[in-house]
């Protein structure tokens, strides 16, 4: 997935507030989106960080998408981000299935 996509999924569960949370919006959404991308390429003691900068350190990050072959069930992220430059590697499951 690219990194565009991942930032958005990203941005958009920061924003929601899932079946229970209340919903923060999209101003939020986007700082968590890059706040993490800073902490994921080192920048925090940096921060802010510009652009540019963060968007080039990012360029490296290789972001994935999972599904547990069942159909979704409210507000679900499945996230993972590969450092090959670091050799380390992080996963989110965000699951708040309201039924």
């Amino acid at each position: 997935m690219e990194l565009g996509q991942a930032l958005a999924a990203v941005a958009w569960t920061g924003a929601s507030g899932g079946a229970h949370g209340r919903r923060r919006g999209m101003a939020a959404g986007r700082f968590a989106a890059w706040w993490a991308l800073a902490a994921l390429t080192g920048f925090l003691d940096d921060w802010p960080v510009p652009p540019d900068e963060l968007g080039a350190a990012a360029s490296s990050l290789r972001w994935y998408r999972w599904d547990v072959g069942e159909p979704e069930t409210g507000w679900s992220l499945r996230l993972a981000v590969e450092d090959t430059e670091r050799g380390r590697a992080w996963a989110v499951s965000a699951v708040d299935a309201a039924l």
